[in-house]
């Protein structure tokens, strides 16, 4: 029988819980393969923007995903970095997007301002 206690695991300063054998834990937050190019994340990054300029009334403007990583929650929350253009100014935010495929949803839950490049 397979010993499922969990221990706390310190990844790249996420906390994520892994059982004995190393094996994620639903709710622990995964980096996403940077070389995957995947479609999708690009998609989702650029709803977070455009929902954000909706929500605040602002124009940033797109301009690359420096980042993602996923946790499973009830659906999918995706961590994005991107780099957007406000005017002149390049500034880093971290969007949280959550996705459930299941009921066809996209939601903008958090879109924070990191630094200015």
């Amino acid at each position: 029988m397979r010993d499922l206690s969990t221990k706390q695991n310190t990844i790249k300063g996420e906390a994520i819980m892994a059982d004995q054998q190393g094996g994620t834990v639903l709710g622990g937050v995964r980096d996403v393969d940077p070389n995957a190019n995947d479609l999708q994340v690009e998609s989702l990054a650029r709803f977070a923007v455009d929902e954000h300029n909706k929500k605040e009334n602002v124009s940033l403007e797109y301009r690359r995903l420096i980042g993602a990583k996923t946790q499973v929650v009830a659906g999918t929350m995706h961590h994005l970095t991107v780099e957007v253009a406000d005017g002149e100014t390049k500034k880093v935010y971290e969007a949280k997007v959550l996705e459930k495929a299941w009921e066809n949803l996209k939601k903008l839950e958090d879109f924070t301002h990191l630094r200015d490049v």
